[in-house]
């Protein structure tokens, strides 16, 4: 760590270079499950291993306690002198701090690698779900929402590993038991043998009072993500929901997705609620059996009084390890497979069909002089919009759409659709043919709602890529959007506020604009990029964008006016047009 303070033994270190985790989606949760523990064994195998030695030494203090009670306490009470117990009061007294010594560690360290077990892991599936997530190949089907992917990435992904627990403290428990059992055996065969038939019997019966649990669970995890997945969306577009006034039918919306969250969280706790009452009233009432099972050979004299203490004691420790194994077992395992299965449904889903190409695009001299142009080939949109044109290299073209299908032409550039018939060529290729990080480096089709970063303004527009672009590029991107330093209050160091809230929807909008143009991609497509601005700034933009972009193939997508003046060839609906530019 060189001079960097280190804050504790188990602070993560760099990121593994190779990922210990690997998911096939044809998993089941149970198997996730065991990839997972796999991935954490160097942590919680040797967790499980020193919470093993703590169940033993908390079985073995009632031994020693037992034992110093026959051997210290009662010949000292029947008048035994000093030096006729001295060496045993140092025997026992030297055992006990050493138990006491191996319980703490025992539990402290083995807890914290356990703990340290699940975080790891827990970065490890992360990493997987959001590389998912943000797989440039998409997934096919109905579009997932940012609040539910949310949830997904964060809340069931930490549950899922909540498995480990399973691994790090069961084995300690078991063990424990059953030295609880040889102890039992130890002080009076019948105690042991009765505590061995009985054990199985008392788990069974609280393993089957776990099912309500295991089978509320799922419900439970799903309701919340949904209520999630609505909280974030509602504050999401808050903005236009209030300009439409439409705050009553979002809440009312919202209302009854929380409370169908809240009918399956109650359903749940109950079952909980319910499980942890049953299994703990359960490992009572067997402690308690236990002793006054060894209260009949005690009165008869068959066992020692340090014997019965023993006897107590272990009663009462068996209570920890006997309600947690259950509680673990049931609770954690129930709570991770569910979120397991809807971590594999994510997972498991095939990418869009509009990105999987393969393809690589020829360059140099092999490539024809035709063979970059875009070519709309009878190509069917919305409302009964066909699309017939080839636009060459350079070509400042505006595409003169009704809204739905200006939606759908940019999902079939964004590769986000499929056509419904006809076809979009890039390259020689169907679009959708073409590999999308490779297709969307020369093809950027700007978002129609600008989003807005935290930073200031300029940090906005710099945000292109892996590399911010250069200061000098973005400031001319600003001037190219209209957007000039005098109209902001510190210029283009301006803090936009979280998610722009410091800025007019004219001034995001032209913020959005600039980080386009500041990308530079060979062809960008733009979609109403002016509708929030006046008619003088919106024609400045439209001349300045034109100019800016010369060699550069710009398609934009509006009725406004100002581009039609300065475009190089326009595209109305229903038409079928040829553009050679």
């Amino acid at each position: 760590m060189g001079g960097e303070r280190r804050w504790g033994l188990f602070e993560a270190g760099d990121a593994p270079r190779e990922p210990r985790l690997r998911i096939d989606p044809t998993w089941s949760s149970a198997r996730l499950s065991r990839a997972i523990i796999r991935s954490a064994g160097a942590w919680v195998f040797p967790g499980a291993l020193l919470l093993v030695l703590f169940n033993i030494a908390a079985m073995l203090l009632p031994v020693v306690i037992g034992q110093f009670v026959d051997t210290v306490i009662a010949p000292a009470a029947a008048g035994a002198g000093f030096d006729t117990i001295r060496s045993a009061l140092a025997g026992w007294l030297a055992a006990l701090v050493g138990v006491y010594v191996v319980i703490n560690l025992g539990y402290r360290f083995g807890g914290r690698l356990g703990w340290f077990g699940v975080q790891r892991a827990q970065f490890e599936l992360s990493q997987s779900v959001l590389g998912r997530i943000l797989d440039e190949r998409g997934t096919a089907g109905p579009a997932r929402a940012p609040g539910q992917l949310l949830a997904l990435a964060t809340g069931d992904v930490h549950r899922a590993c909540l498995v480990l627990y399973v691994t790090v403290y069961p084995p300690g428990e078991v063990i424990g038991l059953l030295v609880a059992a040889g102890i039992l055996f130890w002080v009076h065969p019948a105690l042991g043998i009765g505590v061995v038939i009985a054990l199985p019997v008392v788990l069974l019966l609280m393993q089957m009072a776990a099912r309500p649990l295991r089978r509320r669970s799922g419900a439970e995890q799903a309701g919340l993500a949904d209520a999630a997945a609505a909280a974030a969306d509602l504050v999401a577009g808050y903005r236009v929901i209030r300009g439409l006034h439409a705050q009553g039918h979002a809440a009312d919306r919202y209302r009854g997705v929380s409370r169908e969250a809240l009918r399956a969280t109650l359903s749940a706790r109950g079952a909980q609620a319910g499980f942890e009452g049953v299994s703990t009233a359960a490992a009572h009432v067997f402690a308690a059996v236990v002793v006054l099972a060894a209260a009949v050979p005690a009165f008869a004299g068959r066992i020692s009084p340090g014997e019965l203490v023993t006897v107590a004691g272990v009663a009462v420790t068996l209570i920890g390890p006997l309600d947690g194994l259950v509680g673990t077992l049931g609770s954690f395992w129930a709570v991770s497979q569910a979120s397991a299965g809807r971590v594999l449904d994510l997972v498991a889903h095939a990418p869009h069909p509009a990105a999987s190409g393969t393809a690589v695009p020829v360059g140099g001299a092999e490539r024809p002089l035709t063979f970059d142009r875009l070519t709309f080939d009878r190509l069917g949109l919305a409302d009964d919009v066909v699309l017939n044109a080839v636009v060459h290299t350079g070509g400042f073209v505006v595409l003169d759409l009704p809204q739905s299908a200006q939606a759908g032409l940019a999902e079939l550039l964004g590769l986000r659709a499929m056509p419904s018939s006809g076809r979009v060529e890039h390259f020689g290729r169907a679009v959708h043919e073409h590999h999308p990080s490779l297709f969307r480096e020369r093809v950027l089709v700007a978002p129609r709602t600008p989003g807005v970063l935290a930073g200031t303004v300029l940090d906005n527009v710099r945000a292109t890529g892996s590399a911010p672009t250069a200061v000098d590029a973005a400031r001319t991107a600003l001037v190219v959007a209209g957007m000039e330093a005098t109209e902001l209050p510190d210029g283009y160091d301006t803090a936009v506020g979280d998610g722009g809230r410091e800025l007019s929807g004219g001034q995001r909008q032209r913020i959005a604009l600039a980080r386009a143009v500041a990308a530079d991609p060979e062809v960008l497509v733009l979609i109403e990029p002016t509708t929030a601005v006046d008619a003088v700034t919106e024609q400045r933009i439209a001349t300045r964008l034109r100019e800016h972009r010369a060699g550069r193939t710009t398609l934009v997508l509006t009725a406004a006016a100002a581009f039609h003046t300065v475009a190089d060839q326009v595209l109305m609906a229903h038409e079928e047009t040829r553009v050679d530019v």
